[in-house]
């Protein structure tokens, strides 16, 4: 399974952008890792005006943090991530400084929140 989640900072990326960048994001996976793969699923995440700060200023800084099957090489997962960099830019017009691109192995348990 691949699996996207965008978390991006309210007003900064609007509904009617949302759609072609899913879209372009999905079109990447499938021709980078195949559509063997498994289904493709994406969600969103608005953080609220005034919530989210960098170097003590309100961010624009968007996050695309992938979950992809496991096993996947360095060069591979680094061409996934460049493509997506790549596509986000020329459909939102944000900056490499504004944007955050992650995928990790579906089986990957590293970083795991869990309630005491």
């Amino acid at each position: 399974m691949i699996e996207f989640l965008c978390t991006v900072q309210e007003g900064c990326i609007p509904e009617n952008m949302r759609e072609e960048l899913e879209s372009a994001i999905e079109k990447t996976s499938i021709s980078i890792l195949g559509s063997a793969k498994g289904p493709f699923s994406i969600s969103w995440t608005e953080i609220p005006r005034d919530f989210g700060f960098r170097g003590g200023k309100p961010t624009t800084t968007s996050h695309v943090r992938g979950q992809i099957p496991d096993g996947c090489d360095s060069e591979t997962r680094e061409r996934l991530m460049k493509e997506i960099g790549a596509r986000w830019y020329d459909i939102t017009g944000q900056t490499e400084d504004e944007l955050i691109v992650a995928a990790r192995d579906e089986g990957w348990k590293g970083n795991t929140i869990t309630s005491s």
